[in-house]
């Protein structure tokens, strides 16, 4: 925590756009970022299991936004009032 007592958020997990998006945090886009990330693209190359990891946490994500997509679609069918 910081002097103010508020949780500080990783550099790397700020909103990019409208936080009650399906996609409101993603990584930032800096140029001073691109050392770091492939330093960490290689560790998770040279890693089966973490690479493992990686790949199944993508998908869970893609899965769930496809669901709130179609959510989202079969509820612009339906009248609510």
């Amino acid at each position: 925590m910081n002097s103010t007592n508020k949780p500080q958020k990783p550099k790397n997990f700020t909103p990019n756009s409208d936080i009650g998006g399906t996609a409101g945090y993603a990584g930032s886009g800096s140029a001073s970022d691109v050392t770091e990330i492939a330093k960490l693209a290689d560790k998770y190359l040279q890693d089966s299991l973490r690479l493992s990891e990686l790949t199944e946490r993508v998908y869970q994500l893609l899965l769930e936004d496809m669901r709130i997509q179609r959510e989202r679609v079969n509820g612009y069918g339906n009248q609510r009032w």
